[in-house]
């Protein structure tokens, strides 16, 4: 009987004791499921655009009467003076050069199509200039029938400007922090302007038109250059939209067979929409 029971009482001490043992045992936490971190791809004003842009230009242009040596600068309310929308297509590339600052070539094409007429002063023919105003007409092919200039007829002079296009080749430097980018830009203008000078003579006594027609009428290709600055901003990684302010003189040029000279420069603001690739 003591046997039995020690028996019993030992293997029960083994039991608690091994329970007490495991009870002791620390099983570790299960690790928590961690999502993947996805990281934005950082924007880059690194590579090529091309877009399209509207806006609004105005000019001032002079002209210069070369005669004898000396240079005889017309009265600028007499002169058109050109202005009003353009549209057209630009494209280049930047390139990161890092800390923010970027460095770009840009070219674009305008289409303007604008066109002013003035007309000068009204002049009566002195007796002493009804042979000038005479060869002035037979040298420009304008015929005036069978009517014969007189001393007193009035002589006026009008002149047309027409600008077909304008386009300008550039560097710009930017200065981006992050999809913002102010920048200043600076290169070679270029535009095509026509440039019609013509005559009409009307007779003293019952104001009829006698003769009229054109003295002159050239186009001619001005170059210059151009200086300028806007802000580009990322919309998306491809849209880049912009909005610039720009001043250009495309020089000067001679006309009817270097008679007079003529100047041209504009001021201009514009806004654009580009992919970039």
């Amino acid at each position: 009987m003591n046997m039995k029971w020690l028996i019993t009482a030992s293997a029960f001490a083994l039991v608690s004791v091994s329970a007490a043992h495991a009870a002791d045992v620390i099983v570790p936490p299960q690790p928590t499921p961690v999502s993947p971190v996805i990281v934005a791809p950082t924007f880059s004003w690194t590579g090529f655009y091309i877009g399209g842009q509207v806006g609004g230009f105005s000019s001032k242009t002079k002209m210069d009467i070369l005669s004898n040596g000396k240079t005889i600068p017309v009265n600028d309310e007499f002169l058109p003076k050109l202005s009003g929308f353009m549209g057209g297509l630009y494209a280049g590339s930047n390139v990161d050069l890092g800390n923010g600052l970027i460095l770009g070539v840009d070219t674009d094409f305008m289409w303007s199509d604008k066109d002013d007429t003035k007309t000068g002063k009204v002049y009566e023919i002195a007796p002493n200039h009804v042979a000038y105003v005479n060869k002035i007409l037979k040298d420009a092919g304008i015929k005036i029938g069978d009517n014969v200039l007189k001393p007193g007829d009035k002589r006026a002079h009008s002149f047309t400007f027409k600008e077909k296009w304008a386009g300008a080749t550039r560097i710009r430097i930017g200065f981006a922090a992050e999809r913002i980018m102010p920048y200043v830009a600076g290169g070679i203008a270029y535009t095509q302007l026509q440039d019609i000078a013509s005559v009409s003579i009307t007779e003293k006594d019952t104001g009829k038109v006698i003769a009229s027609g054109n003295l002159s009428d050239e186009r001619k290709t001005f170059v210059g250059y151009t200086l300028g600055a806007g802000v580009d901003l990322a919309m998306t990684n491809n849209i880049i939209v912009r909005a610039e302010y720009r001043y250009s003189d495309f020089g000067k040029k001679k006309f009817s067979n270097d008679k007079y000279e003529t100047s041209h420069k504009t001021n201009d603001f514009r806004v654009g929409v580009a992919y970039k690739f």
